[in-house]
């Protein structure tokens, strides 16, 4: 039990670390993008690999209904850990750390818009209750996300550019600018322990082929760390007497969704709100369109479509109870429910503390629900 919760620390460390990396390549090669496009977009794909490899590793790993259950719980609950706690935490950074004064902003239109596709996702996903888990629901799933990413490039196309990110960072003394090349500060202690990809490969230098080489390394190393943390999860539920199906949705989507956390904080503490709330739900919309729908498609195409009737006796499992029919439609329509609720209470306006402990209450409700039933 002790090794298996060390583990679990180790990866989802690992993970927050290669994750700023990842940031940093992405944010280089993406300068020019607009604000609002970057959070839904490139920051989303970035913080969700997680979300996504864990979600594939517990369905390859199992190859059954046991490890799509799995990914799927930690897509559920991932899902409503961005929606609701990253701008919260994000908030909260804020308002204790630079003044109480400091207003978060919320952008209507993108949360107007990004919940529509959020709520389209969701209800494609429950398509997998008439047509089964194949290769058609991944297409669909897959789909609905590229046409996300064409309608967010062109109607935010003409937000401003993105240029504080870096000059953010030099003032804050990790990184500085020598000749016009980008370059990252820090010890050689202080890079191996924060894992800085750059100053340990490239003595720094932020490019485009170090920060292309930066975000291939960064993908295994995250990879290889959503392995581990899968085989953490499972012995700690097996030890503690509880399925995987919720010790998915507590443990590996808690912490998978703390590289998203942790990017949205840092783009609230560089005052760019936008990009740290359109990032949770971006993040959304990737996780459950290619989080669920990339291993489905990939797995459909080797072995054939995931059987949703069979019987799950692995770890004391009964029958086939544990996505099957009811779990299923209840998960989807709370998170259809809950997103629905978020949003509006986003809608109406900035986020403030009152809000914020009313997203919070709604986040406790929403999992006690799930877990009751």
């Amino acid at each position: 039990m002790i090794s298996s919760i060390f583990v679990l620390f180790v990866a989802v460390y690992i993970m927050g670390k290669c994750s700023s990396s990842f940031d940093l390549a992405a944010n280089y090669l993406t300068r020019n993008l607009g604000e609002g496009i970057k959070g839904p977009t490139v920051n989303a794909i970035a913080s969700s690999l997680p979300e996504l490899l864990i979600s594939s590793m517990f369905l390859f790993y199992f190859k059954d209904i046991n490890g799509f259950s799995a990914g799927y719980a930690t897509i559920v609950g991932s899902s409503a850990f961005n929606i609701a706690l990253i701008p919260v935490i994000a908030f909260l950074f804020v308002y204790f750390k630079q003044g109480k004064d400091k207003v978060f902003e919320i952008n209507k239109s993108i949360v107007k818009q990004d919940t529509f596709f959020l709520l389209g996702a969701i209800l494609i996903l429950s398509l997998g209750f008439v047509i089964g888990v194949t290769y058609y629901l991944a297409l669909l799933l897959v789909g609905f996300y590229c046409i996300y990413m064409i309608y967010v490039i062109k109607t935010r196309s003409s937000n401003k550019k993105d240029e504080s990110f870096f000059s953010n960072l030099i003032e804050e003394d990790k990184l500085e600018e020598i000749e016009g090349v980008y370059v990252e500060k820090g010890s050689l202690l202080s890079s191996l322990v924060n894992i800085k990809l750059f100053r340990l490969l490239f003595r720094g230098r932020v490019n485009t082929f170090t920060s292309y080489t930066v975000i291939i390394l960064s993908i295994f190393i995250i990879g290889a760390s959503c392995y581990f943390l899968v085989l953490a999860t499972e012995n700690i539920s097996h030890i503690l007497g509880i399925n995987l199906f919720f010790g998915a949705f507590i443990i590996a989507a808690i912490a998978s969704s703390i590289p998203d956390t942790i990017l949205s904080v840092q783009d609230a503490k560089n005052d760019k709100f936008v990009d740290s709330f359109s990032n949770a739900y971006g993040s959304n919309v990737f996780d459950i369109c290619i989080g669920i729908g990339l291993p489905v498609l990939i797995y459909s195409l080797i072995y054939g479509p995931i059987s949703m009737n069979m019987p799950i006796d692995r770890m004391g499992w009964i029958g086939d109870e544990i996505l099957s029919g009811n779990l299923f439609m209840w998960s989807l329509l709370m998170l259809f429910v809950f997103t629905s609720l978020i949003s509006l209470i986003y809608y109406r306006g900035n986020i403030k503390l009152n809000k914020a402990l009313l997203i919070l209450s709604l986040y406790l409700l929403f999992v006690i629900g799930l877990i009751i039933y």
